[in-house]
């Protein structure tokens, strides 16, 4: 992995692989968030993958894909902290592989260019049919959210347990927040982005990117830019008593969230001992949830643990009956005092070692999840995946159980039937 500066706040990735007969290129932008921008920023997203000034319809747009031997594009849209990552990129053949010795990558990236800096514009507006359009589409995307219910007990957890941080607004914002933005909203978040935004530059390829860099160079010199690359995400610390939140809904099963803070220093090694101890808490088939909340005592359909790494806490999530709640809340508690007290194996953290390092080093047989992992890394100071390997595969028990004994429960979310009328 080499590391360059191309422009202020811009930064290339080159990841040099000869795994791939593709290469893949992604820009991926870096912007604080708050109610309204998260709104402005996600159906600007939509708008900027809709359509270009060059390729105003899916028919051209395909074509031109197409005579890229085609190539495909992807594109994400996620939390990261207190953060927002847009990611625009395209997947294409690699250049050692063209029939008759093309550089496509270049043309590859101008594609990528145009989606970004080039959107589809009338009278300096975006085309009001794509922006009503789009709007409609996120509108449904968020109202749609609640029929996943375990991940909006976990978005509903998140919004209580950051209350009053920018990581409490979901994903996408509100309803309210987007219905309220108009043409000429949109058109400022567009240039907020490109000249605030943070941005890395990830290539995965056989070749030198340089090419590929000059041309983003050229983009972003055009602006007016004075980005310094900073995580603004902050930790978030327990304060004042557990946070209890309940919500009644038509649902057969009952949806009940812990969310616990656990303290994290400034050195990748106490996030690497933190990763394991959540992963050894409520990861695998081997981790204490599992094996005893969910297998020994049955108390739960699922039930496990998710690290958010950027603000220092972790969420249990549970699908329980709901005349098990109180028993899961307990079995849960009861399982971290476990660990707090020592009662905990080599095998097990062995087991957790073992998974999570397997899993890193099967992101490098993908240039999506290799891509994925290296934007997501964009803040650790040029940390490669077998960096980040090698500090999981030096925790010890000591360190899992030193962890343990930091994590505080800071807030219970339960989502449970609502009372039909002719309950008793």
């Amino acid at each position: 992995m080499i590391i360059s500066e191309i422009a202020n706040g811009v930064e290339g990735c080159f990841i040099k692989s000869n795994k791939f007969k593709t290469s893949s290129i992604s820009v991926n932008m870096f912007i604080p968030a708050d109610e309204k921008s998260v709104s402005a920023y996600s159906l600007l997203y939509l708008i900027l993958t809709d359509s270009t000034k060059d390729y105003p319809d899916y028919t051209s747009l395909n074509k031109a894909l197409k005579n890229l031997y085609n190539a495909s594009l992807f594109f994400f849209f996620l939390k990261f902290g207190d953060m927002r990552m847009v990611k625009f990129g395209i997947s294409v053949l690699d250049d050692n592989f063209t029939l008759f010795g093309e550089t496509i990558s270049n043309k590859a990236a101008d594609l990528l260019l145009c989606a970004i800096f080039n959107p589809l514009m009338e009278n300096g507006k975006f085309k009001q049919e794509v922006f009503n359009n789009n709007k409609r589409i996120l509108i449904d995307q968020i109202n749609a959210q609640i029929n996943e219910k375990r991940g909006y007990a976990i978005s509903n957890t998140e919004k209580e347990m950051y209350n009053g941080e920018p990581a409490s607004v979901k994903t996408h914002g509100n309803t309210e927040s987007v219905d309220s933005l108009t043409n000429e909203d949109l058109v400022k978040a567009h240039e907020h982005l490109l000249k605030n935004a943070f941005v890395r530059i990830n290539v995965i390829s056989q070749n030198e990117p340089d090419l590929i860099y000059e041309r983003f160079k050229e983009y972003f010199n055009s602006l007016e830019r004075n980005v310094e690359k900073k995580n603004i995400s902050l930790n978030h610390k327990t304060e004042g008593e557990v946070k209890y939140l309940e919500e009644k809904m038509n649902v057969t099963q009952g949806k009940l969230c812990l969310g616990f803070t656990v303290d994290l220093g400034e050195a990748r090694q106490s996030v690497a001992k933190a990763a394991v101890f959540v992963d050894v808490f409520g990861g695998g088939p081997y981790s204490k949830l599992f094996t005893n909340v969910r297998e020994k005592q049955s108390l739960c359909y699922y039930c496990a643990a998710r690290f958010n790494s950027k603000k220092g806490t972790f969420i249990v999530d549970s699908g329980i009956l709901e005349e098990n709640r109180e028993k899961a809340y307990n079995g849960i508690l009861e399982q971290l005092e476990e660990i707090k007290n020592g009662n905990i194996s080599e095998d097990e953290v062995n087991s957790s070692k073992i998974a999570l390092t397997d899993t890193l080093i099967s992101y490098n047989d993908q240039t999506a999840t290799l891509d994925t992992w290296y934007a997501l890394a964009t803040f650790n100071d040029g940390e490669t995946i077998e960096d980040y390997a090698e500090l999981i595969k030096g925790v010890t028990v000591e360190d899992v159980i030193a962890v343990a004994k930091t994590v505080k429960l800071d807030t219970v979310y339960f989502l449970g039937k609502a009372k039909e009328d002719n309950d008793d």
